[in-house]
């Protein structure tokens, strides 16, 4: 079965799930409240009694101070054992100080889970126990705050560490970091395509109602403030914060638009703006910014209506005024050696790119435009020289990488994820049935030296156990890549140990902690679920 063609109103991403937008639930009619998939109706909201900790299992069942709610059950924070039946710090609590029932003398405190007759310095002491006011989640920013669910303490702020969109039903998720929980999900908007995060706040594109939602990054699920992307129809792929300045990329009006801060603004939100735009060029589908210097270096795929013509380059644009952006030229991604498997046809088509100190990098996806645009040619990247324009083309793997569609830096290296090759079942919502060579590839001094697998040995579909995954977008924390899987909704965590790509979360292990996670769970009535942007919050 063919799979569907690139298409200049959105990328590949957005393809498995761009027929399915117009049935998202969002609204609440007034016979009754509708909730999108992985959330219930509690009263007059929809609520995820997997990941809610106010309604952990039930409507209305609250977990207790110190606790989360994970797969529908209370337990103990991460750092916060159980003491009897109460979830402590013993790091700080001057009642059980390094253990259970180890009580500190009252001239005492509890300092790093050891009584001291005072507390360290850069801590503060909060009954009894000394804490990093700007670290410590049960006592965030002040003494006796503490964060709900797996939020961590930023700063003195509780936010999460990952943010996770779901295209599909319109939701936001939270992640914490290394503990790899997830908070609960929450419904935010339509179709959230593109993430980003200034200053505590989450920036959410949406692709239906063409707007740039806010929402505090410890409150996804409440809107503090809106702001018009000026279209009707709209596929805002790429939002880059660079204060005081927001930009965002819309792959179907092939524009970049520039907003800037003038808050703050009621609510607790940025105050944007919008204060600039530049069009980058009929039918170039642009998709991601990457910054270097003065210049942004933005990727242009192209659309299948007009043959890719305007596509296949990157062009550069030059901000150094941020509120006149101008279009200085165009990098054409031909002539390279793309190595095709039949030496026939195949195009650099580029969905993503990053600026480190050697050039820009580039995914590019190498499809076949003669052959129903399947991959002809290994996935590859091209290192721009930003200093004359030279482009060289870098092999990630034959035929184990197909289809480049991200790249991000780990360290003094690059991760990348491979979209693969799949076949979409289309009487049955865009479903993969079956795919190849996706996953991970991790490219050190430009060649590949690792690479990961999303779906080892995963053939059949969910009616005979195994859950497709199609890599999609990536982020970065520590040596740790979360990356999306926009067929099954999922988030897989790979760790990057001495040069090879390690699985913390994925398909390999078999108890439920080691699973990939669940970020957007599948509808039934839309078979597929898109998670289709992820971003760490600094």
């Amino acid at each position: 079965m063919s799979r569907p063609l690139p298409d200049a109103r959105s990328r590949w991403l957005t393809l498995l799930v761009s027929a399915l937008v117009a049935s998202v639930l969002t609204g609440c009619p007034e016979e009754k409240l509708l909730c999108t998939s992985g959330l219930d109706v509690c009263g007059s909201e929809c609520a995820d009694l997997q990941g809610d900790p106010f309604n952990c299992g039930g409507c209305g069942v609250r977990c207790g101070e110190g606790e989360t709610c994970q797969s529908g059950a209370c337990e103990c924070l991460t750092g916060a054992p159980a003491c009897g039946e109460a979830c402590v710090n013993l790091a700080t609590d001057a009642r059980n100080c390094g253990a259970c029932g180890n009580a500190c003398p009252v001239e005492q405190v509890c300092n790093a889970g050891t009584c001291a007759e005072a507390c360290s310095p850069g801590a503060e002491r909060c009954n009894g126990g000394c804490s990093v006011l700007a670290s410590d989640p049960l006592n965030c920013g002040a003494c006796g705050v503490a964060c709900p669910d797996v939020q961590s303490c930023h700063e003195g702020r509780c936010m999460y560490d990952v943010v996770a969109a779901c295209y599909t039903n319109g939701q936001l998720v939270g992640i914490q970091a290394g503990t790899d929980r997830m908070g609960p999900r929450r419904q935010f908007g339509s179709a959230v395509q593109s993430l980003a995060v200034w200053d505590g706040v989450v920036l959410a594109a949406d692709a239906a109602r063409s707007v740039l939602s806010q929402a505090l990054a410890g409150a996804l699920g409440t809107v503090v403030e809106e702001d018009s992307l000026g279209a009707v129809a709209s596929s805002p792929n790429d939002i880059l914060v660079d204060p005081p300045y927001v930009y965002v990329l819309d792959s179907v009006n092939n524009t970049l638009q520039v907003l800037k801060r003038e808050g703050p603004a009621q609510g607790g939100g940025l105050g944007l703006r919008t204060v600039g735009q530049v069009n980058l060029g009929a039918n170039t589908s642009p998709q991601v910014i990457a910054k270097r210097g003065d210049t942004f270096y933005i990727p242009l795929f192209g659309n299948a209506g007009s043959d890719f013509q305007q596509g296949n380059a990157v062009a550069r644009v030059n901000v150094s005024d941020p509120e006149r952006p101008r279009l200085v030229d165009s990098i054409p991604l031909t002539g390279l050696d793309l190595k095709s498997f039949d030496g026939g046809t195949t195009m650099a088509l580029p969905y993503a790119a990053v600026s480190t100190d050697a050039g820009v990098y580039v995914a590019l996806t190498n499809l076949n435009p003669g052959n129903d645009y399947l991959p002809n040619g290994p996935g590859m990247l091209a290192r721009i020289d930003p200093a004359d324009g030279g482009v060289h083309a870098i092999d990630l793997g034959g035929q184990d990488c197909l289809n480049a569609g991200d790249v991000q830096a780990v360290g003094d290296s690059l991760v990348v994820s491979c979209l693969g090759e799949a076949q979409f079942d289309t009487s049955n919502g865009y479903r993969a049935k079956a795919v190849r060579a996706t996953g991970l590839v991790l490219v050190k001094d430009d060649r590949p030296v690792a690479s990961y697998a999303l779906s080892p040995g995963c053939t059949g579909g969910p009616e005979q156990g195994c859950n497709l995954a199609v890599g999609g977008r990536l982020t970065v924390v520590g040596n740790a890549v979360y990356v999306t899987d926009v067929n099954a909704g999922r988030v897989f965590v790979v760790e990057v140990r001495d040069g090879k790509l390690v699985e913390r979360r994925g398909n390999s292990t078999p108890d439920a902690k080691g699973a990939a996670l669940d970020a957007c769970p599948v509808d039934p009535r839309r078979v597929v679920s898109n998670a289709i942007d992820i971003v760490a919050v600094p």
